[in-house]
């Protein structure tokens, strides 16, 4: 059953020059070392599939391991560097299948021999992976139609990250299906959502759309689509909450707590005048950031005064008498 890894990459492909500089250095070593031991290494062991692996397999498994091994993710790390680079190195030829013939049958001698093996610049395979996946190379062949379909999710599951199960009926074609030639088909997938996704981040199932006689299938695209929460509001990487005071609290201070979207309770202390509309910010208790779930936003809670609707004679005695304090 197909795993798919939600991701999203633009961090990496925009870090700053100086670093992808010293990066660059690090994999073009790595890359060297690689090709003299180009021959002891099986690119589908690097990529972790087995050799009957589907195309969509290969896409999965190079786009977790591409951004796992990362440089600017690994700065000053060669291992990981060479390990990025043979990870590309394999996608290359993998994912080509012309490549991917000839080295099924001769392997990376073969690929030498007969012209091209995985050797373009592992920051170039990286960037057309993830940059321009979804043009179609000249000699891929038209697919049908792609479908695109809501994945509903709760805020709490952006925010915690989850495993959710989803489910495709599709058209499916084949020799058995006799009288008709074609057949409704249900499929099911595991899909990691991972902490701090986006709302709107499109999760491509590549070519499970409808099958279509003499074409691809076309790919399936699940949209996030968060549900309203009824306490915090998401911006970006921010949250935003509304929490309601008393007059008295807005003047003397306060001490209140409120449950997080993971479970834990959230202690709000203020002992200062709280004027009405006044915002406070909790660094650290914002969304989880994509990639780097160990960092978070920031949470802003706006506070309303509650005023109270009526006062007695006495208790306008009393505030009369505070205010004319000094």
């Amino acid at each position: 059953m197909p795993r798919i890894l939600s991701v999203n990459p633009a961090i990496l492909m925009a870090a700053p020059r100086v670093r992808r500089r010293w990066s660059l250095l690090l994999v073009v070593l790595a890359a060297c070392c690689l090709a003299l031991a180009a021959a002891d290494k099986d690119y589908y062991e690097v990529l972790g599939v087995s050799r009957d692996a589907s195309s969509a397999e290969i896409k999965r498994a190079f786009r977790k391991l591409s951004l796992k091994h990362h440089p600017d993710k690994n700065p000053g790390d060669e291992n990981a560097a060479q390990k990025f680079a043979e990870v590309a190195s394999a996608y290359d030829v993998l994912s080509d299948g012309e490549k991917k013939t000839k080295y099924d049958r001769y392997g990376e001698e073969g690929l030498s021999n007969q012209g091209g093996g995985g050797s373009h610049d592992p920051f170039d395979i990286f960037s057309q992976f993830f940059g321009g996946g979804r043009q179609r190379r000249e000699n891929e062949p038209s697919r049908g139609p792609d479908v695109m379909m809501p994945l509903r999710v709760s805020l709490a599951d952006l925010y915690n990250g989850k495993s959710l199960q989803f489910s495709i009926r599709r058209e499916v074609r084949g020799e058995y299906y006799l009288r008709s030639g074609v057949e409704m088909a249900d499929l099911n997938f595991d899909i990691d959502l991972d902490k701090g996704t986006a709302d709107g981040f499109e999760i491509e199932l590549e070519n499970y759309a409808d099958e279509i006689p003499g074409q691809p299938a076309g790919h399936v695209r699940l949209q996030v689509l968060t549900a309203p929460h009824p306490l915090f509001t998401r911006e970006g990487d921010h949250l935003w909450m509304d929490m309601d005071i008393s007059l008295r609290e807005s003047l003397v201070g306060f001490n209140k707590t409120f449950t997080h979207l993971d479970g834990r309770w959230v202690e709000v202390v203020r002992d200062e005048i709280t004027p009405p509309r006044f915002v406070t910010v909790l660094k650290g208790e914002g969304m989880p950031k994509k990639n780097v779930p160990s960092e978070r936003g920031q949470l802003h809670i706006k506070f309303h005064v509650q005023f109270p609707e009526t006062l007695s004679d006495e208790q306008k005695v009393g505030f009369r008498e505070l205010f004319s304090m000094k």
